[in-house]
């Protein structure tokens, strides 16, 4: 199963997350396995319940979700300390 990662934006002023629930709920039914940082939706208006419903798995600490996803889903290019995770 391919894992996907959905990391927290952590650019000042970023309110998009790189999916919303509707496509992770897609993602599930095609068999990804996606984990979302928890809060990464919360700017855009989405809590992490609405991801959880829909198959997604919160990862409270994010250094820890990085090393097994297969891609990482995000808006903005990652930061350095992230690519090396």
């Amino acid at each position: 199963m391919t894992k996907l990662f959905i990391p927290r934006e952590r650019r000042a002023h970023e309110s998009r997350v790189a999916a919303i629930p509707e496509t992770v709920k897609k993602l599930a039914a095609a068999g990804f396995e996606v984990t979302l940082e928890a809060g990464a939706g919360t700017a855009a208006g989405f809590s992490d319940a609405d991801y959880e419903t829909v198959g997604a798995r919160t990862a409270t600490d994010p250094t820890e979700a990085w090393a097994p996803a297969d891609a990482v889903l995000c808006v903005a290019p990652p930061e350095p300390d992230e690519i090396s995770a």
